[in-house]
């Protein structure tokens, strides 16, 4: 009879570490399912940055103004930037270097619950058709 308590204490000992244990098992399978889709997530942000990147290069480099380049922007980027105008993206002219570049650089910036915060950075380069200066133009989002 005693054996028979003994093995009921030592099964209700068992059953309580395997639910524990299923507690655990499903709180990592749910953490690592919010992991990868938020590093989804950024990795989406980064690609769409670097789309913007060679859109922006490829239009100034053939001579677009900022504002026609915001608009073609607004038409390519996610929901998860704001609309971009003329005045979002600041070009410069460098005339004494003669390269015969367009550099566009992208900055952002990911914000996440799960993943720490991140900058990102798309940088494209082209081939200036207008003119033998390097123009270096950058746009900010937020």
């Amino acid at each position: 009879m005693q054996d028979n308590i003994a093995s009921n204490l030592n099964y209700k000992k068992g059953a309580i570490d395997q639910i524990m244990l299923w507690l655990l098992l499903f709180a990592l399978f749910v953490s690592f399912l919010f992991f990868v889709i938020d590093y989804s997530s950024a990795i989406r942000v980064k690609d769409n940055c670097d789309s913007i990147a060679d859109y922006g290069a490829r239009m100034k480099g053939l001579g677009n103004e900022e504002s026609t380049i915001a608009s073609g922007i607004n038409q390519i980027k996610i929901d998860y930037f704001p609309t971009i105008s003329g005045g979002d993206i600041v070009c410069t002219e460098d005339s004494s270097t003669e390269n015969y570049q367009v550099i566009f650089n992208v900055y952002a910036t990911y914000n996440s619950k799960f993943l720490p915060s991140s900058n990102i950075h798309a940088k494209k380069v082209v081939f200036n058709e207008v003119n033998k200066s390097q123009i270096t133009c950058n746009l900010t989002l937020n």
